[in-house]
């Protein structure tokens, strides 16, 4: 009788003890779940307050996938945000209850531009006192992940698109003038960083790049930045035009969007192709040179009609003082128009249609390209980009002068009407030390030229200093798995 009632025990013990180990274990599966939960709030926490621009690259050492630490900036670092992505926690240990998480992937579908979602896979695992696993729980979590700019706060007015209407490795402002609402804003690469750059006032900002603080009137109306950003190549050329010969365009010339010129030497330095129903006209270009004296070229103009398609003049000289790859001087310089379709007006060609591009950057300064910019006597829209030159812009030429709206600050006028990208950016006077130190230059920069290139060129030309955040969970599972004690 005693045996069996020793076996009844037994067995009751047996099943109480297998009740509170599977009551542990389940108490610390939860635990581990809310371990990986942690570990997920305050990643995500730490990327919106210091690493945002990471929000949109992806990290997953499994598969030999590591954007972060090998970051290429599509966006530039907004200042405030710590520059290092080595100190962005992805594992720590929790002492209530005690445990770690560790990050497992982290991985980013959408673009830059418009953002888009993210999934985070997160481990937690509840530790004994020992150090032995108890639990493991896998948390995986997805959220919306959004472009803002770099000063205001998600969902309130944008104050500027972050779209870098001069951005350039080293800049001399000189007496330049950045116009526009939203995206007449300043990115200098190579600037020295400033630890104290946010409490600086926009004359000391634009002291940092060689702007005149003497003048009493702001240069830049958007927003001055420093910091990297990988740039994008120059854009391809179409097939068949690097073997054509280049052509040097040294008196008056007219180019005509979607159609070969009429000219014949320049017409076998040209081709025309097409892309989605538009037309391009492409020309590889020895130099440009349509400076002052002799020979009517102190008046010459190169005209381009973009009505019924693009142009893009690809400049292949590297330059001189003496020589420089691209000039306009005196009172040459670029007459960009195209036809209102519904007035039938001679208006101002959209700056996307009108491409001056150089060299790709090769890190030897002995070939670089020196380039001199002037509008013609009315407004001059395009996009100049010489990753590998020295770009500089003439005032004086225009007269069409410059004008914002009280309201809306778009702005309109000036000597260029678009945005300039460059190696360096040589300030008010030409690049051959001509013309006055006093004179003004004005770069307008449409509010929407970021929008331009993107429809233009492709995603990879939409560049910004941009902010990200991350918000509003679209999905989110979990699993765990028991460890034996």
């Amino acid at each position: 009788m005693s045996l069996l009632i020793s076996a009844g025990l037994m067995a009751l013990a047996a099943r109480a003890w297998l009740g509170l180990s599977g009551s542990i274990r389940q108490s610390q599966a939860r635990q581990a779940r809310e371990i990986a939960e942690a570990g997920v709030a305050r990643l995500v926490e730490s990327m919106n307050r210091e690493f945002a621009y990471l929000l949109i690259k992806d990290w997953d050492p499994t598969n030999n996938i590591n954007q972060w630490d090998n970051t290429v900036f599509t966006s530039s670092i907004c200042p405030g945000s710590n520059s290092n992505p080595a100190e962005l926690v992805r594992t720590a240990a929790l002492s209530d209850p005690q445990g770690r998480y560790t990050l497992e992937s982290y991985s980013f579908k959408g673009s830059p531009f418009y953002g888009g979602k993210a999934s985070i896979r997160m481990r937690g695992e509840r530790l004994h006192s020992n150090g032995q696993i108890g639990a493991t729980a896998v948390v995986e979590q997805t959220m919306e992940v959004k472009p803002k700019d770099c000063t205001n706060s998600f969902g309130e007015d944008t104050a500027t698109s972050g779209f870098p209407g001069l951005l350039a490795s080293h800049i001399d402002l000189g007496n330049n003038e950045i116009k526009g609402s939203l995206s007449a804003n300043v990115l200098c690469l190579a600037c020295p960083p400033q630890t104290n750059f946010e409490s600086l006032s926009q004359d000391e900002k634009e002291g940092l790049i060689g702007g005149n603080s003497n003048d009493g009137k702001r240069q830049v109306d958007g927003e001055v930045f420093i910091g990297p950003i990988d740039l994008p190549p120059v854009p391809p050329m179409p097939a068949g035009l690097a073997s054509k010969p280049p052509a040097l365009i040294d008196q008056a010339t007219s180019i005509t969007g979607g159609e070969l010129p009429t000219d014949p030497d320049l017409k076998n330095s040209c081709l025309v192709s097409e892309s989605g129903g538009h037309k391009t006209t492409s020309c590889l270009i020895s130099r440009i040179d349509l400076s002052g004296g002799g020979n009517g070229k102190s008046s010459s103009t190169l005209s381009i009609d973009t009505t019924n398609g693009s142009v893009r003049l690809y400049v292949t000289s590297a330059g001189s003082l003496s020589s420089p790859s691209v000039d306009f001087s005196g009172q040459a310089g670029i007459k960009h128009t195209q036809i209102d379709q519904d007035s039938g007006a001679v208006v101002p060609g959209l700056a996307a249609d009108l491409g001056l591009f150089g060299n790709p950057v090769d890190g030897d300064s002995s070939n670089d390209q020196l380039v001199n910019l002037a509008g013609g006597s009315q407004v001059t829209g395009l996009w100049a980009y010489f990753p590998d030159g020295t770009v500089g812009i003439k005032g004086g030429n225009n007269n069409d002068p410059e004008y914002c709206d009280a309201i809306t600050g778009e702005c309109f006028g000036g000597e260029i009407l678009g945005a300039v990208w460059a190696k360096s950016w040589g300030g008010t006077k030409d690049l051959k030390g001509a013309g006055s130190s006093s004179g003004v230059a004005e770069l307008v920069v449409p509010s929407d030229m970021g929008t331009q290139l993107f429809n233009r060129y492709g995603p990879s030309y939409a560049l910004g200093i941009r902010d990200y955040v991350a918000l509003g969970v679209t999905h989110w599972s979990s699993f765990t798995q028991s460890q034996r004690d």
